[in-house]
């Protein structure tokens, strides 16, 4: 088994990183380019773990890179006040990308019976491996959850009209956290 993949058909990051491991190790830092895999420092720099050869060509899907792929989605924070304003949903991808038009929308569900689901806009995003979505919170404490779901609007791999992946399942939602480790997929607003 390969410690990092490198085509279009295995986009898996380096095995021996690990979510939230700081301040050289950290999973949810790294992310491919034209030079291979890549980790982002605290400090915005960024240091090649595995160079790859032949990663050009990522204005296609079948050649190169191939388009960004969601690797995580998770909330920012385990707790949120009531009717506050925030980027609150993370969705991580395995690639710089960046969101088109600022259309980019997904669903977060409260449990507050009758007043529906909240509607994450994305923020300004270019040449990241992260969109931040933001939403206002309701006025009465409640559980919200991250379902799975396709994301609407356009994110591209970074430079590319290229589509990058806007569908995650559950299995892509992780803990409610800034790192977003763990198996909740909940955060409590109150």
């Amino acid at each position: 088994m390969p410690l990092w993949g490198n085509s279009t058909s295995d986009e898996s990051r380096p095995k021996w990183l690990i979510a939230g491991d700081y301040p050289a190790n950290n999973l949810n830092e790294c992310f491919a380019d034209e030079r291979g895999w890549v980790l982002r420092h605290k400090d915005g720099t960024e240091e090649v773990l595995v160079a790859i050869g032949g990663l050009a060509g990522a204005g296609t899907t079948d050649v190169g890179l191939g388009n960004a792929t969601i690797v995580k989605v998770h909330f920012t924070s385990p707790t949120l006040g009531t009717s506050v304003y925030g980027t609150f949903v993370e969705v991580q991808y395995n690639e710089k990308v960046d969101v088109k038009n600022l259309a980019a929308t997904l669903v977060v569900d409260g449990s507050v019976s009758g007043a529906g689901a909240f509607v994450g806009y994305a923020i300004t995003t270019s040449a990241s491996n992260k969109v931040g979505f933001a939403f206002t919170t309701g006025a009465s404490a409640e559980t919200l959850t991250i379902p799975g779901q396709t994301i609407v609007g356009l994110i591209t791999d970074t430079s590319t009209a290229v589509a990058s992946d806007l569908v995650f399942t559950s299995v892509e939602v992780a803990g409610a956290n800034a790192e977003g480790t763990g198996i909740t997929t909940t955060t409590a607003v109150g």
